[in-house]
């Protein structure tokens, strides 16, 4: 059997850093730890008052403390920090939890560790919000123990650990595209940057290539009369074929947004196999799909049908 602690130590040597550092910071070490600083009588008289008595009896039954499930004020106005221990606790990604409604206020203390004067006054009714939800859960329990308090945050800190790979992923195959476009038009290039390509084509006419979020490159020639859009690139660098189709249909929201904006040529780039019959249907918009992993390969005629079309879109010579 083949042992795969011997093929990715460099990845469980950062998993379990991260962790340690989640633990300590969000998870029972820091509630722990704050606890130890208070009077324990402030922490039950706050609890007595903003809790339903049936939720701290349920908790008390099997012999834990009501704080473990309830923030209260006192918690958070002495380590913001625990804030992050009740969103994983309750499965709120960073993402779902910050932007909704009034919480992305709140980002300070868990990113920060801090709680600013203009919004210390709402902290209660932020508790208030979540103790809501943690009486929701604590009803749905029908055993409660630190290790499945323990593991109910693991599990979002695992989405989180996926997501925040994912991302990176993404920015990776932005990042093979830069370097791709950027050796392709190097020769006609008079101004760079991580954002912005600027070129001078052959018909001495200035074409801006932006690396921007929605799309993910817009490539544009400056005109006399004004801005010529020549065409929108969506990149997708993900490689979970299970997911690749709702992927596509970002793209196609992407893709409709740079339609509107006069761009008649949209392409898409994957890095996920797909079916190109089905990848159509998804987005309908896009004019043509290239897969990551054969632009960015010189020996592919994938590589070099991208270059020359390109090429001929931008009005440079690919042969250079």
């Amino acid at each position: 059997m083949t042992d795969f602690t011997v093929l990715l130590p460099d990845l469980q040597i950062a998993f379990y850093h991260r962790l340690r550092d989640i633990e300590n910071r969000y998870l029972g070490e820091a509630l722990k730890n704050t606890i130890s600083r208070l009077d324990i009588s402030i922490i039950d008289a706050e609890l007595a008052r903003l809790v339903k008595a049936s939720g701290l009896r349920k908790v008390a039954s099997f012999g834990l403390r009501g704080e473990l499930f309830f923030p209260v004020p006192c918690l958070l106005n002495t380590n913001p920090f625990l804030l992050g221990y009740y969103r994983l606790l309750f499965g709120f990604s960073q993402k779902d939890f910050y932007n909704q409604g009034p919480f992305g206020r709140f980002n300070v203390l868990e990113e920060r560790g801090e709680l600013p004067d203009k919004i210390s006054g709402l902290v209660e009714p932020l508790c208030k919000s979540l103790i809501a939800t943690a009486e929701i859960l604590i009803d749905g329990l029908d055993i409660i123990s630190p290790r499945i308090i323990h593991s109910l945050q693991i599990i979002t800190f695992g989405a989180f650990l996926r997501g925040s790979y994912l991302n990176k992923k993404g920015q990776r195959a932005v990042k093979n595209i830069y370097e791709l476009i950027f050796s392709i038009v190097k020769n006609y290039i008079i101004n760079s940057s991580l954002r912005l390509i600027t070129i001078k084509n052959d018909s001495e006419r200035i074409v801006h290539i932006d690396f921007m979020n929605d799309p993910d490159i817009k490539i544009q020639s400056i005109l006399s009369s004004g801005i010529n859009p020549i065409v929108a690139i969506e990149i997708k660098g993900g490689t979970d074929v299970s997911n690749v189709y709702n992927r596509l249909g970002e793209s196609e929201k992407s893709h409709r947004t740079a339609r509107s904006l006069g761009f008649a040529e949209c392409w898409t780039i994957v890095n996920a196999k797909l079916d190109l019959d089905k990848a159509r249907q998804k987005s309908p918009s896009t004019t043509k799909f290239f897969y990551l992993y054969k632009i960015i390969d010189e020996s592919t005629k994938e590589h070099w049908s991208f270059k020359d079309q390109l090429c001929a879109l931008i009005g440079i010579k690919s042969n250079l």
